[in-house]
């Protein structure tokens, strides 16, 4: 065998002389209007990294230890056909499972309980009598999450009230035998077109409440030991990996600054944002890419999202392209066998690290002006979210922002009007709420409605 390579003989070449000859190529054109490029969050991308522009805290982020991720499936607990399609899915190589519970329709809970799989049941409103149902339900293999702020922000509502649901969720810590953890669904601030950053600072600043009641509460520190986020991954593909990569180091920081071991479970799903109901296999692509960015960002569970989720209900055909998406990228394209793939990528770290000091700035504001649960009291964090996503909107209807097959190659002949089963539009809920929820809302549902008009006429 030959000798390695001894690279020393090599001179280094800095960024400066890079660039210089970078300039040179490009013969008079300007390097930043050719070459770079911002992000919606402020974020200039070079054209080429190096080791300078590693932050000296990621230095050692080689040495980070190694992240096994689960093939996921999330299924709501109300349908009819969820014990039957979790059963298959199970037997064909889904590891775990997220099932949404709720209130209502409870009677499929103590069958899901006996499924032999690890399973996180997401309590989306959670009052006294649904907590008592599921320390019934729930075996050694449920693990409950409850977040009453998300409960809020999605309805508008408390379940009950805030110190009755807070005292519900403790509740939930002292019962024996059933495991269960405070969650923070992020998901919601990024599918109601938050960018990044926000959903960053949101995400911490929504766990700080937490962390803060913890301190006059003592029932709430066993949920707080590994809490877990519930992240929406978009279309960005390296930012989507550095945003996960920043959530956990930013949990880190924060929780053991208030004692707690910094330890959290993530679980990753595609954004349903840039989800279409036209020429809807393109979401098979973007999901394939999304659940990639939560692979590489270093997410415990990946929940696929059906290319059908938006117009059809359940179904084994769409479920099973789902399940076998994360099945070839686990086992045939080895995404489980590389040791934190991101580690030492100079373009990564460096979003990792603008991504998280940005964050961390803007954590701090909210922090100031009162917290979290204040603001979003106060409308602050609905209306900054609703900025946001009309700059995306606006971006989408100029044509800015692709969504191939809607906005972009759009095929005129597609009709979908006689095969939707359900619909793939936001429903107006009528309801009085203690504040103006925080509305996911997909990008293309204008145009959408429009071609589903012409198609009528």
């Amino acid at each position: 065998m030959k000798n390695a390579i001894d690279f020393s003989e090599f001179p280094r070449i800095s960024d400066k002389a890079w660039k210089q000859q970078i300039q040179v190529d490009l013969k008079g054109g300007d390097y930043n209007e050719l070459l770079t490029w911002t992000s919606p969050e402020g974020i200039v991308v070079k054209p080429f990294y190096s080791a300078e522009d590693l932050p000296v805290s990621d230095k050692k982020s080689a040495d980070s230890p190694r992240r096994e991720w689960r093939i996921g499936y999330a299924l709501d607990a109300r349908s009819s056909k969820s014990v039957s399609l979790l059963v298959n899915h199970l037997e064909n190589g889904v590891e775990t499972l997220w099932i949404k519970v709720h209130g209502e329709n409870t009677e499929n809970l103590p069958r899901l309980a006996t499924l032999d799989a690890p399973q996180f049941w997401d309590a989306c409103t959670l009052d006294e009598k649904f907590a008592d149902v599921l320390k019934t339900a729930a075996t050694s293999s449920v693990h409950i999450l409850v977040d009453p702020i998300h409960s809020l922000a999605e309805s508008g509502n408390w379940a009950t009230d805030e110190k009755i649901d807070f005292e519900v969720a403790g509740n939930l810590a002292r019962q024996e035998g059933v495991r269960a953890s405070l969650a923070i669904h992020s998901n919601l601030y990024q599918n109601a077109g938050a960018n990044r950053i926000q959903e960053l600072a949101y995400a911490l600043a929504h766990g700080c409440e937490y962390l803060e009641k913890a301190d006059t509460d003592n029932r709430l520190k066993p949920l707080l030991e590994e809490p877990v986020f519930l992240v929406a991954t978009g279309s960005d593909y390296f930012f989507e990996i550095a945003k996960i990569r920043a959530l956990r180091r930013l949990w880190e920081i924060l929780s053991q600054a208030y004692g707690f071991s910094g330890k959290c479970k993530i679980i990753a799903s595609p954004t349903l944002r840039n989800k279409t109901l036209y020429d809807y296999n393109t979401n098979m692509l973007r999901t394939t890419t999304e659940s990639m960015a939560g692979i590489l960002g270093g997410a415990d569970l990946i929940c696929n999202l059906p290319y059908d989720a938006l117009y059809h209900p359940e179904n084994d055909f769409a479920a099973r392209i789902a399940r076998n998406q994360l099945l070839l990228l686990k086992h045939e394209s080895y995404f489980s066998s590389v040791r934190n793939p991101a580690d030492g990528s100079y373009y990564i770290e460096s979003l990792t690290d603008q991504l998280g000091q940005k964050a961390l700035e803007l954590f701090k504001t909210i922090e100031k002006g009162g917290g979290f649960l204040s603001q979003l009291q106060a409308h602050t964090i609905q209306k900054k979210i609703a900025e946001s996503a009309e700059k995306e909107q606006k971006a989408f209807d100029k044509g800015d922002r692709v969504l191939v097959g809607t906005n972009k190659y759009a095929n005129t002949d597609d009709r979908m009007r006689d095969v939707i089963e359900k619909d793939p539009f936001r429903a107006i809920r009528k309801v009085q709420t203690r504040i103006a929820p925080v509305l996911a809302r997909r990008l293309s549902e204008s145009n959408e409605r429009k071609r589903l008009e012409d198609e009528q006429s």
